[in-house]
């Protein structure tokens, strides 16, 4: 564990860092509040509506596949414009828009609208916030460089604050959605923290290399083997994260719990866990040299789900509220989120530190794109259309027995019985796939049957895998050529 808590930051590198982290956690705490209420209040509309209650949960599916797909023009657009403008800049501009305004108090009705009305509004917030998911992924290299140790202290540190922030948020999101909707004024300050760093400016040359970065991406990932696996360990982990607490959260909170807004409690566990597996990562950046360790340790946490489902109806049969149960799930998700926290933020720090010599590696791409926003724009554009099909086919399966649960009338107990039964195959049998495809990725790099392999093991070059360490003892990525 290291003494200094920043070693090696100059003392405009933890300015740079204050200005981001204050940044950050505006922007946290102000989109679980706007997320997490419209989420509810699409969830309960679609349900309560008669007009789309049959088929609910795939058209709130559709619904976030194409939230998910508005990222993927926000994250692809990262690229070139990061190439073409200062990385601040980008990221002041875009977080301005993603505001809400004062939502229905009611949690019966919600209103007597259309639920329709939520796609412009659902849609719109998906382009600016695939720009800020994507760029929160890019901009740490711009404050300390290419520096692994750096990059791992910086990330795992801005994501606790960060979670903390969206635990907060989480928590608190009753109170906001009734209240003070979707927090228009920590975006607005989201955004003057990060414009500290760069004047505000226009922004063009958009859509013109659209799927030149995701080529351009590909041709990097495949490339290599020790970028090829990040597609099972960055892509697919995140694809079931998202769904955890995206997907699973508020669709279990409605069909068994009865309440969709139950899964800001849920989601509040989650986010704590993130809080500490960053927590983690920053004690230990010296001690695990790459990310392997922490996304087998993310793998393996995912069969936790299958508790969930396991005692759902003994305990909610048996007295238990639902608002209790919904704190024991939110337990159970901190012990996962931990996990996945943990291998997020030091793969982000593997992939801007093997990115860092890369713009003179390969000439045709830095004509568009750079490549560490294309490899980014790659890898987050996998995990939306993974998303985006994964979400909708459950939504469909999902329908079918929130149906049979609305059509019992008079037996609680048999309707309980039925909501809980998709989620062993949706928590259990999906969640236990997705960990042995996540766990086999590990094992893709040269060098990652170790149980904690150096950067320089796992290296392509075996010129590095034999030397062990670099000069000066630190571990150095080269691109392959």
């Amino acid at each position: 564990m290291r003494k200094e808590m920043f070693p090696g930051f100059t003392a405009e590198q933890k300015r740079n860092l204050m200005f981001y982290t204050i940044g950050i956690m505006c922007y946290k705490f102000g989109i679980e509040s706007a997320l997490g209420s419209v989420k509810t209040m699409m969830t309960e509309r679609f349900n309560s509506n008669p007009q789309t209650t049959a088929n609910a949960f795939a058209t709130i599916g559709i619904l976030e596949g194409l939230n998910q797909l508005c990222q993927s023009l926000g994250s692809i657009a990262v690229a070139p414009l990061i190439f073409r403008f200062k990385t601040p800049r980008v990221l002041a501009v875009a977080i301005t828009p993603i505001t809400g305004g004062q939502l229905s108090p009611d949690p019966e009705t919600y209103g007597n609208w259309t639920p329709y009305l939520i796609f412009p509004l659902f849609l719109a917030i998906g382009i600016c916030h695939g720009i800020v998911e994507l760029i929160r992924r890019v901009i740490p290299r711009d404050i300390v460089g290419g520096d692994s140790t750096k990059l791992k202290v910086m990330d795992s540190s801005v994501h606790m604050w960060y979670e903390v922030a969206g635990t907060s948020g989480a928590f608190f999101s009753a109170f906001m959605i009734t209240k003070v909707g979707a927090m228009p004024p920590l975006f607005i300050g989201a955004a003057y923290a990060w414009y500290q760093r760069s004047a505000f400016g226009a922004i063009s040359h958009y859509m013109r290399v659209y799927f030149s970065s995701i080529v351009t991406g590909a041709r990097i990932v495949f490339s290599s083997r020790r970028f090829i696996w990040l597609i099972p360990g960055y892509t697919i982990g995140l694809v079931f994260h998202r769904y955890l607490e995206s997907g699973f959260a508020p669709n279990f909170s409605k069909i068994v719990l009865g309440d969709a807004s139950f899964a800001q409690i849920m989601n509040g566990g989650s986010n704590f866990g993130e809080f500490l597996g960053a927590l983690i990562v920053f004690l230990f950046s010296t001690q695990i040299h790459t990310p392997i360790p922490w996304v087998r340790w993310d793998a393996l946490v995912l069969n936790l789900l299958w508790i969930v489902p396991g005692i759902a109806y003994k305990l909610l049969s048996s007295g238990t509220t639902p608002n209790e149960f919904s704190w024991i799930v939110a337990g159970l998700f901190m012990f996962i989120s931990m996990g996945w926290a943990a291998g997020d933020v030091s793969l982000a720090a593997y992939i801007q530190c093997s990115l860092e010599h890369s713009d003179e590696d390969d000439e045709e791409s830095v004509e568009e794109a750079s490549p560490l926003g294309a490899v980014m724009a790659f890898l987050y554009s996998s995990y939306i259309a993974m998303y985006f099909c994964l979400n909708f086919g459950l939504g469909r399966y999902l329908d079918v027995f929130a149906n049979r649960v609305k059509a019992i009338k008079n037996d609680k107990n048999l309707a309980l019985s039925t909501g809980i039964e998709p989620f062993y195959m949706i928590a259990g049998v999906m969640f236990s796939v997705g960990c042995v495809v996540i766990l086999a990725g590990t094992f893709i790099p040269r060098g990652s049957f170790a149980m904690n392999p150096t950067m320089n093991q796992i290296s392509d070059d075996p010129k590095d895998a034999e030397s062990g360490n670099s000069k000066g003892g630190e571990d150095v990525f080269h691109m392959s050529s």
